[in-house]
């Protein structure tokens, strides 16, 4: 039961074959100390679908996907992957941070990615937002609230929250469209355990 200002969550775990474990060294078997980032998404579709895609089992290495937690439009969080766990949220993507750029290549097969270090965390899209324009009508205020919520909650410094499409190396990603970072920072903030961090 959530108490007053905490959002209402929902456990709905993704199938076992969307998600990992976390790597301690890379293909070169070199030791892997990343601090965690948190990576922000949007769903395109409705959030039903998402948590219908992330629960049917995908074998292949390439389809595989998956976000930990998605904010739906009333403000529900969804716990989909463990934090502890690797969810597949980013493919070819790299994190340009204060100590350079940073990414982790944990699979010959593919490019070097961020989800080893990874939280990722999806807003569910309004729906003029199932298309591929470059912006839409935005998130709702019971997502910002429940997002600002949900990063309290984190060790993850401000300036380590990112989004998809400024990880993304392949140039198609634009996630999450209209998001307002502004608004985010300004309620995230308001706790007490962010109020003096800067990013």
């Amino acid at each position: 039961m959530a108490s007053q200002g905490e959002p209402r969550q929902v456990v709905a775990l993704a199938d076992p074959s969307n998600y990992g474990d976390r790597f301690l060294t890379d293909v070169d078997g070199q030791p892997l100390q990343h601090e965690f980032i948190a990576v922000l998404h949007e769903t395109v579709g409705s959030a039903q679908s998402a948590l219908n895609l992330f629960r049917t089992p995908h074998p292949r290495d390439q389809d595989q996907v998956s976000y930990h937690t998605l904010i739906g439009r009333d403000g529900t969080i969804y716990y989909i992957v463990p934090p502890e766990k690797r969810a597949f949220g980013a493919g070819n993507s790299v994190f340009n941070g204060p100590n350079g750029p940073e990414t982790v290549r944990t699979n010959p097969a593919f490019p070097p990615s961020v989800n080893n270090f990874a939280y990722h965390v999806s807003l569910e899209t309004p729906g003029d937002g199932a298309n591929q324009r470059r912006s839409h009508s935005g998130y709702t205020q019971a997502q910002y609230n429940s997002l600002a919520w949900l990063m309290a909650q984190t060790t993850i410094p401000d300036g380590r929250i990112t989004t998809h499409q400024a990880v993304d190396r392949s140039g198609s990603r634009r996630d999450p469209r209209s998001f307002d970072r502004q608004r985010f920072l300004t309620l995230l903030r308001r706790y007490p355990s962010r109020a003096t961090q800067v990013g």
